[in-house]
């Protein structure tokens, strides 16, 4: 009977803990950027910010002249994906954050 009551208080210790997960603090921001010119150009930049630890999702738009982008505020600063943003290129100009 004690290792029925064992299991019980472990399967409720874990329910109990599983509810307090850690999940990762998300944002998510508009960047403008300029110098993109053809899906390539957009291509280049989503390619790169996607590899970039902290993103979790990105859609870049070269008609739109800007990207989308998911992302782990505990992990990666908006200075940060400006900077990822730059080395490809094109120049980060301005971003509005939607959270």
């Amino acid at each position: 009977m004690r290792q029925g009551k064992t299991i019980a208080l472990v399967f409720a210790l874990v329910l109990a803990f599983g509810s307090f997960g850690v999940s990762a603090a998300g944002a998510t921001v508009t960047m403008r950027i300029e110098g993109m010119h053809c899906g390539s150009c957009a291509s280049s930049v989503e390619k790169k910010l996607k590899a970039t630890d902290g993103v979790e999702e990105v859609r870049v738009s070269f008609e739109k002249k800007e990207a989308w982008i998911k992302f782990d505020d505990k992990k990666i600063t908006l200075a940060r994906l400006r900077e990822v943003i730059n080395s490809t290129g094109f120049k980060a100009v301005g971003e509005k954050s939607a959270e």
